[in-house]
């Protein structure tokens, strides 16, 4: 070959000379004791007829030459009209020195400086399969040269690396390039099918290299000579192929080697039960993925023994720098041998080889620690359904436990002080507790209260001395039994915004809200209804009920809504405004007022028509009541109130001094009220409303709603979950502990936010907190969902309800399973055959002729009894009755036929004729039949 100046390939040894075929054809190995059959050396094979005289590829290229891949140990197990092939992984771990040094080819860098690209030395690159009814291959070896001399045999299967080393190999010889496969993955075990029972087959599986292919086949490139290289140029040393180890002595007895087997397909015996594959069980750890024991061969199942499955795990720097649990490898041994069948296998994915007679898998691992949604959820007693969840990693760095949260109806926990990023979260008294439930103890935790999630109050139910309501945002409805000392949470159904109550006895009482929301009770709000059938969205703002049935609710948009069914039904009335309603009222059943932004309407036939009045001022009208149905109410923005003495016929404006927002306006009698306001304004008239005196409330949060018992017991309500009560007509207010309840609703936008919680945890050797030495590991926020909603309205959780939350391990050292190989795992029958059984009981063939394809060599005489159970004997006479021979058969359970050689029982060959059969198996019946043996 001429070498162009500009251009550096390598020459190659003498070996590439000679035909490929001692690198790929699989070779018939004779042991050299032995004589060579004249088939095989008249076959044009110079190199197989070398190495069958003892002489190996060293012997022929000198000791720098390549090296076959070693033989992989086949086994073989016969099935009904198939046979299941399965080999061990020796093979792959192939080192070939000749290719430490092989150049492939050398690729310029620089003008005058090129790189050399080496071939790999670990050549093993796949296995392929051959089968063959005859045992020197004959009928496989149909791959001829250019000249048409059969020179390679044709395989069933074959199986590579995936390496992205496939397809042709470019180096030719004799026409002929090698094939090195289709990336199709390596597997050790196959199957083959549609055979026919009886017939003996033949299967070499062998092992080959890639030569010095190396992936994808690159070519040198050279910039400053555009000459076309082609890829035979580049690659010449093609690959090898082990031997077939297999012997045909002089009197034809054919003895197989380590990677060749002889088989005969058969049925099982009669009843023959399928063995179940054997289950591990999980003894210790949570380690998430699928152990799979498969029994390939379970004729060489060790029944009895008790195997274990232990893991190493490792951190790893993770993909954000940050320290990853991941599972390192994993050790199988046989407790009752104290044999290790692999040790420390660091590889999960590949296909492990068959040991003791079954395959060990594994199948969705986990490699990372990650959320398990499957087995996360909550376990609740409420009727309506709870947001949606969040369960997220908070820090880059989760562990691997499990979780529950659980509620309660009062302060139960103080998350800790947390600071993540730049924001630092104080402490919140909350109601809840989380629990690491593989551990079982508690954890710490942080605590964000979203300032964008509303935690107001609205409204307020002063019913008995022992039943007081208020209602706020998330559709959270707290009950107290003691004057507002406790409170407890009452399941409302809803998570929009509660903005007033009105009842119309202790009992009986409507609740509104946002988006359309209106509930109702019969039993003094201990529960609630489902939402009424309202027919809008729009937000509500105030209830009146005149009765049981009849009652009015105002909202945005200028909406009122009436009812006379209480409740079932609702119409909307027609207002002429489309400006919010904050209030509305009625003196009686034909007279009443609604109040909103700069508007107060009023009605005096039964809200049928609506109009506009003036009242002597100006504001956004929040608060509006009557002391009795002649002194009524308006109050709003900047302290404005005006008053009426007559019914609502005219108005004037009250200077009383208030100076601020007002929310709502509440009177207990004709003399003595309340309002509320912002900067925790709260203010008393015991003259009928014509002065008011401001009283201390003892917060600055905004106070919404108000309600007494009487002179003596009020409740106000307002944000930030505000509660305060007083037992002496307000000369003192006492506030109720505020503590946080996990939650989730919509703001006054319509968007969903929530709380979010932070597991506290501890890990090995990653940092956390300067104090604590804690780090966030996980998050769990709430999702609300509105009625109209594809999942339908959802509530926040309540006291008895707990969040699960599960998490997807790797496997690590605490986890350890462990299984056994019992009877089932093994082939069996059926202890109760029924006498039916044995008229499949046929003989093959019938009548006999010499040449029967059963047979493996033309001096072979036999026939089978087929479909026999595992247990039995066979008696074969004369027509007149003389014995001819008894066979007494114990099969093994996954074989129904027994071979006769047609010998007598005194040894001679049995005679042309007509025979009797009869067939008794012990406990199932007996079974007469003839056969027949013809020239």
């Amino acid at each position: 070959m001429m070498e162009h100046p500009n251009r550096k390939l390598q020459t190659h040894r003498p070996i590439l000379l000679l035909s490929p075929m001692l690198l790929l054809k699989p070779m018939l190995l004779q042991r050299s004791n032995l004589s060579i059959t004249p088939m095989l050396l008249l076959r044009p094979m110079l190199v197989l007829i070398l190495v069958i005289a003892g002489m190996a590829p060293q012997k022929i290229f000198g000791q720098d030459a390549p090296t076959p891949p070693p033989m992989p140990q086949v086994s073989a197990v016969v099935g009904d009209q198939s046979v299941t092939l399965y080999w061990d992984d020796s093979a792959e771990r192939h080192y070939d020195p000749f290719f430490e040094s092989l150049v492939v080819y050398e690729q310029r860098v620089a003008a005058d400086i090129f790189e050399e690209v080496y071939a790999n030395p670990y050549n093993f690159e796949g296995y392929r399969v051959y089968k063959s009814t005859d045992p020197e291959f004959l009928d496989a070896l149909r791959i001829t040269d250019n000249l048409g001399n059969p020179e390679r045999l044709v395989y069933e299967a074959s199986f590579d690396l995936i390496n992205s080393i496939n397809q042709y190999h470019p180096a030719s010889q004799n026409g002929q390039r090698i094939w090195m496969g289709s990336d199709n993955g390596i597997t050790r075990i196959w199957e083959d099918n549609n055979l026919i029972n009886g017939k003996t087959y033949y299967y070499a599986v062998v092992s080959y290299t890639h030569g010095d292919a190396l992936p994808s086949l690159p070519l040198p490139v050279d910039p400053l000579n555009p000459e076309v290289i082609l890829p035979n140029e580049v690659y010449r040393v093609p690959p090898l192929e082990s031997l077939i180890d297999i012997e045909i002595r002089p009197n034809g007895e054919v003895i197989t080697g380590i990677n060749v087997v002889k088989v005969v397909p058969r049925a099982p015996s009669a009843g023959y039960i399928e063995p179940m594959n054997p289950e591990p069980v999980q003894l210790s750890g949570t380690g998430s993925g699928d152990i799979m024991i498969d029994a390939i061969d379970p004729g060489k199942l060790l029944i009895g023994h008790r195997y274990e499955i232990s893991f190493e795990d490792t951190l790893v720097e993770g993909t954000t720098g940050d320290p990853e649990l991941i599972t390192k490898n994993f050790t199988l041994r046989n407790q009752t041998t104290g044999e290790t069948l692999f040790e420390e296998e660091e590889s999960f994915d590949r296909e492990l080889p068959v040991r003791e007679g079954f395959r060990l898998a594994f199948g969705d691992l986990v490699r990372r620690v990650a959320v398990d949604a499957e087995n996360s959820f909550w376990v609740t007693g409420q009727s309506a359904p709870i947001h949606d969840f969040s369960f997220a990693v908070s820090s880059r760095t989760p562990t691997a436990f499990d979780y529950e949260i659980e509620f309660f109806d009062e302060p139960t926990r103080t998350s800790r002080v947390f600071t993540r990023g730049s924001t630092t979260f104080p402490e919140s008294i909350v109601n809840f507790i989380v629990t690491n439930t593989i551990t079982g103890e508690e954890i710490d935790f942080g605590y964000f209260a979203n300032p964008l999630l509303p935690r107001d109050f609205r409204a307020v139910a002063y019913l008995s001395e022992d039943r007081v309501l208020i209602g706020g945002a998330g559709g959270v409805i707290l009950e107290s039994s003691n004057g507002g000392e406790t409170w407890t949470p009452v399941e409302s159904g809803v998570s929009v915004r509660i903005r007033d109550f009105e009842f119309v006895d202790p009992q009986n009482g409507f609740a509104a809200g946002r988006g359309g929301v209106v509930i109702k009770t019969t039993d003094g709000g201990a529960s609630w209804s489902s939402p009424l059938a309202t027919n809008t969205e729009t937000n509500l703002t105030d209830l009146f009920f005149l009765d049981q049935n009849t009652g009015f609710v105002s909202g945005e948009g200028g909406l009122i809504l009436k009812t006379t069914d209480g409740g079932t039904t609702w119409e909307s009335l027609e207002t002429g405004i489309t400006r919010a309603l904050n209030r509305i009222h009625f003196v009686d059943e034909n007279t009443g007022f609604a109040s909103g932004f700069v508007t107060v309407l009023k009605t005096t036939d039964g809200g049928s028509t609506w109009q506009t009045i003036s009242v002597g001022t100006v504001a956004n009208f929040t608060a509006l009541t009557f002391s009795d149905d002649l002194n009524g109410f308006v109050g709003g923005t900047a302290g404005r109130i005006s008053r009426t003495t007559d019914g609502g016929t005219t108005w004037a404006v009250l200077d009383a001094g208030i100076g601020v927002n007002i929310n709502q306006i509440n009177f207990i009698s004709a003399q003595t009220g309340w309002l509320t306001g912002s900067n925790g304004a709260l203010w008393k008239t015991t003259d009928g409303g014509t002065t008011w005196t401001r009283q201390e409330s003892g917060t600055a949060d905004e106070l919404f709603g108000v309600d007494a018992l009487n002179g003596e017991r009020v409740i106000a309500v307002g944000a930030n979950d505000r509660r305060i009560r007083t037992f002496n007509g307000g000369d003192s207010w006492t506030s109720s502990e505020v503590f946080n309840q996990f939650r989730s609703a919509f703001d006054d936008n319509g968007i969903p936010r929530s709380d979010v919680i932070y597991f506290l945890e501890e890990i090995d050797g990653v940092p956390g907190d300067e104090s604590t030495g804690l780090i966030d590991t996980w998050s769990v926020s709430l999702i609300a969902r509105s009625a109209s909603s594809s999942g339908g309205l959802t509530v926040n959780p309540a006291a008895g309800d707990q969040l699960v939350l599960s998490t997807l391990k790797p496997f690590t050292e605490a986890d350890l399973f462990e299984f056994e190989i019992r009877s089932e795992n093994v082939p069996s029958v059926e202890e109760n055959l029924g006498a039916d059984i044995l008229d499949d009981i046929r003989v093959v063939p019938n009548p006999y002729l010499v040449t029967h394809i059963a047979e493996t060599s033309p001096g072979d005489r036999q026939i089978h009894f087929t479909n026999l159970p595992a247990s039995c004997e066979i008696r074969i006479f004369t027509l007149a009755g003389q014995l001819v021979q008894t066979l007494d058969v114990n099969n093994p359970f996954d074989q129904d036929r027994y071979i006769w050689d047609l010998k007598t029982k005194d040894g001679r060959d049995l005679a042309y004729g007509v025979y009797i059969y009869h067939v008794t198996a012990p406990g199932v019946g007996e079974k007469t039949g003839r056969f027949a043996v013809i020239k």
